[in-house]
């Protein structure tokens, strides 16, 4: 059995740009409201099952490398623009 990839969004670097949105063939990621964030919205995973897990066109259009297609039950380790340490789980 494959491994099941779902993209993961890291909001610190995410800045709405919506490039990711406009070329998923599937419509699995969407800008959804989040004041929270400076510009107001940001990327979400809506649908990961419909993902096609292979194409990974969001993640290679993300000019601020917000994006990764990761392994479900991965954990991804990266330093965000302030220096500090940040982990995502799925």
């Amino acid at each position: 059995m494959a491994a099941q990839q779902t993209p993961v969004v890291v909001n610190r670097l995410c800045t709405s740009c919506g490039l990711c949105v406009d070329i998923c063939p599937k419509n699995v990621l969407e800008l959804t409201e989040n004041l929270h964030v400076w510009t107001g919205s940001m990327c979400t995973v809506a649908r990961p099952e419909d993902c096609v897990r292979k194409c990974r066109f969001c993640e290679a259009i993300c000019p601020h490398f917000a994006i990764s297609v990761v392994d479900v039950g991965v954990e991804v380790a990266f330093q965000d623009s302030h220096g500090q340490m940040v982990t995502k789980s799925r």
